[in-house]
């Protein structure tokens, strides 16, 4: 059963309760209205009539116990009785009924007469010939003593006929009020359950994450408060998803990051192992383990600052920018990668010239392997050039090779992280991570990185470091995955 339903059921026990205990309050209170007001007129009738008996005795110089004895009490019930609406007895004292204003031997035998005759006045109700009558008996009092008394007889049909017609009139106010009092609260429970209503709606979009649904009550309640309470929970959740999927958003490129560039030294320290096993110079075996202990090193480095990362819930690239001689980092990055272009058949050009520029040594080293490893992997080309050049403000790398080139599709999407890259092909030689990684390195260094490519006609990347110090004091920087 419904919330609604229980409240219009309790509503209307609680209306129909109401409703009867006010009929019998309303009917009991007439009742005992109309039983008072009969009995205080039958109270001064009496009184009047004591009256008019002893004047009678009086005027007819009889005695007092005659009043009340066979011959005289029958008329004179007929005489009081004649111009009222109700029935006088007179009765004696040994509680026998010696005279009455009506032919009706009805209601004779009564015990209010025994309490009348001790003293005191007695009024009952009693039921006799299909109806109802109230009986009043009062003592008749005379020189100190009860020598009799006068009973009368009220027939309550006209009460009755009012209690009826009372509560016909009461049954049908009742009905009518109990109907406009259930239609009221259906349609107050309806008015209420209309928010909790687009409550549970809401509730059940929340349950699927869609917290779009607002609930609009216009009403300072508890039911209004409730809607702003959950108004704001569910923009709460919200942000906090959000703002979940974004920290997950960002470990995930991170550690994608990171772990690619992992393999740069990895293959670099393969690279001069399988040459170990193919050379039988002492020096040249001496040069590879050096080259082999070095990207050992800078494995190393790379994932003690990855642990250091993680122990301090930084997702950070840090740079530290230094003044260094750009072709030594050059030279002694187609050192590492020469095993690499022997086994692809890749012959090198390169024009260097001294070029000092502010950069990070470690950053434009992943950098130049990045690029270079594209071009050994990606582009089939059998010539790679490097020249290093530098005017007045910046030296400038250009790494070009003779390979299949890229097409403009393909060039607008290279540089873009991963999550924007529409369908983005991973392969186990590209996960497309490697330029957007270069990219965020070279604008760290107060640098660039451009393409320039034709289908069929090479491609050529340009490097741009800055040759003056950097604008900021700060030496180190930090950019958010």
């Amino acid at each position: 059963m419904g919330l609604r339903n229980k409240m219009f059921i309790q509503h209307a026990v609680t209306i129909v309760m109401l409703l009867t205990a006010m009929y019998f309050t309303v009917t009991y209170t007439l009742n005992k209205s109309m039983i008072e007001s009969d009995t205080q007129t039958l109270s001064q009738y009496s009184a009047l009539h004591r009256i008019e008996a002893l004047k009678i005795v009086n005027d007819q110089k009889i005695d007092i116990e005659q009043l009340f004895s066979g011959k005289y009490a029958p008329f004179i019930a007929s005489h009081l009785g004649s111009s009222i609406n109700f029935q006088v007895q007179l009765f004696a004292p040994d509680e026998t009924i010696v005279g009455s204003s009506s032919d009706k031997e009805n209601l004779l035998k009564r015990d209010d007469i025994k309490s009348a005759l001790s003293g005191d006045t007695a009024t009952v109700i009693a039921e006799g010939e299909g109806t109802r009558y109230l009986i009043y008996s009062v003592p008749f009092w005379y020189e100190g003593r009860i020598v009799g008394g006068f009973r009368y007889l009220l027939d309550l049909h006209e009460n009755i006929e009012t209690m009826n017609q009372m509560r016909n009139w009461f049954i049908g106010a009742a009905l009518g009020c109990l109907a406009l009092s259930l239609l009221a609260s259906y349609s107050f429970s309806s008015f209420l359950m209309r928010p909790l209503h687009a409550l549970q709606q809401a509730l059940k979009l929340v349950s699927a994450r869609d917290f779009s649904r607002k609930i609009v009550v216009n009403t300072h309640d508890e039911v209004g408060e409730l809607a702003r309470d959950f108004n704001h929970m569910s923009d709460a959740l919200r942000h906090h998803i959000d703002m979940l999927h974004y920290e997950q958003g960002k470990q995930k490129a991170f550690y994608d990051n990171i772990t690619h560039e992992l393999k740069t030294p990895l293959t670099s320290i393969i690279g001069f192992s399988d040459l170990m096993a193919r050379i039988d110079r002492m020096e040249d075996i001496q040069d590879c383990n050096f080259y082999i202990r070095k990207e050992s090193t800078r494995l190393l480095n790379m994932v003690e600052d990855l642990l250091q990362t993680s122990l301090k819930g930084e997702e950070a690239w840090h740079i530290a920018l230094e003044q260094a001689e750009l072709g030594n980092i050059i030279t002694d990055t187609l050192r590492v990668l020469q095993p690499t272009l022997q086994k692809s058949n890749i012959l090198t050009s390169v024009k260097v010239l001294p070029c000092t520029v502010y950069l990070d040594p470690k950053r434009t080293q992943q950098v130049l392997f990045n690029v270079i490893d594209n071009a050994i992997k990606h582009s089939d080309c059998t010539l790679l050039h490097i020249e290093l050049l530098h005017d007045e403000c910046s030296g400038i790398v250009r790494i070009v090779d003779n390979g299949k080139g890229i097409s403009e599709q393909e060039k607008e999407m290279l540089f873009l992280p991963a999550e924007e890259k529409q369908g983005r092909v991973i392969s186990e030689n590209s996960h497309g991570l490697g330029l957007p990684i270069c990219k965020q390195f070279m604008e760290l260094q107060d640098g660039s990185i451009s393409m320039i490519s034709e289908e069929g006609q090479g491609t050529e990347v340009r490097l741009q470091f800055s040759i003056h110090p950097p604008n900021v004091s700060a030496v180190t920087k930090l950019i958010q995955i």
